[in-house]
């Protein structure tokens, strides 16, 4: 009996909490537990915990971005100097292919020369579609037929300079002159570069070449004096408008300049001169009273 006792014991306690488990069950089953407290403080706190992880992530990400900037850059500039790299080798290859061509049979140089002319022919095609990257390759493809080729370095350098490559279209001009000094085209070609960049010295330079290659032309003459003029050369700046006059006599606007540069330098001697050769063109011209005016102040 004493050893039965303590199961008996166990199983009344048991059933104790059977019959308290089955009468609290249905309120268990409707307790709410998002409700506690306990549960919407520790839940609170997981948002912001993330909102704040997003807000570092954010703030790094930006961060990383701008301090990687600089090495972005730094990889579109080395792109750029390895296209660069590039074009030169290919230039160098197409002029060393020239050169062994030149060593072969005569037959061979001039099927060379001939394949060379149909490739900037063609390429000239593909430049009025403005399609300048396979007219490059043409162009490269022509200088390794024929490295002396001018017609394929001109059209090398348009190229260039349409695509912004203005360094390289520079190079390659001057290499024209050193293959031909006296291509007129070319000499004008590196002045209007320069004008463009603001040198105006280095302009007036290659026209001044452009100039002596072809003195028969007014207009060369005049590019020269109005650059001159804008720079306030005014004594070389009529020198060169009194050659555009030789070529021109009767030229009102060429007598203009000269009327007004002589004025400047205070050449009332060659004003007077200026005056009268415009009276005698056209009478009625509005300026000769303000020039006179302006002579008589001298």
């Amino acid at each position: 009996m004493t050893v039965i006792l303590p199961f008996i014991l166990i199983a009344v306690s048991l059933g104790v909490i059977i019959v308290i488990i089955v009468r609290k069950y249905p309120q268990l089953l409707l307790l709410d537990i998002d409700s506690l407290p306990e549960i919407q403080q520790s839940r609170k706190k997981d948002i912001i915990i993330k909102k704040r992880a997003e807000k570092e992530s954010k703030h790094l990400y930006t961060k990383l971005f701008e301090s990687l900037k600089p090495a972005i850059q730094k990889l579109k500039d080395i792109q750029l100097l390895f296209r660069k790299f590039v074009g030169r080798i290919e230039r160098k290859s197409a002029m060393e292919d020239g050169k062994r061509a030149k060593s072969g049979s005569q037959e061979y140089k001039k099927q060379k020369e001939k394949e060379s002319l149909t490739l900037v022919q063609d390429a000239s095609q593909d430049v009025d579609q403005d399609d300048f990257a396979t007219a490059e390759k043409k162009y490269l493809a022509a200088l390794k037929a024929d490295a002396k080729n001018k017609d394929a370095y001109k059209g090398l350098a348009h190229v260039y300079y349409q695509q912004g490559q203005k360094q390289e279209a520079k190079e390659t001009y001057k290499f024209i002159l050193q293959l031909d000094d006296n291509d007129e085209e070319t000499h004008l070609k590196l002045g209007e570069m320069a004008e463009e960049e603001g040198d105006i010295q280095e302009a007036v330079e290659c026209y001044q070449q452009a100039v002596i290659l072809n003195p028969h032309n007014p207009q060369r003459f005049v590019k020269i004096y109005d650059l001159l003029f804008g720079i306030e050369q005014y004594e070389t700046a009529l020198e060169a408008i009194e050659q555009a006059l030789e070529l021109e006599p009767q030229n009102p606007k060429y007598l203009d300049n000269f009327v007004e540069t002589s004025i400047i330098i205070g050449r009332k001697d060659l004003a007077e001169e200026g005056i009268q050769r415009l009276r005698m063109i056209n009478p009625e011209n509005q300026k000769l009273q303000t020039f006179k005016q302006r002579i008589e102040e001298l």
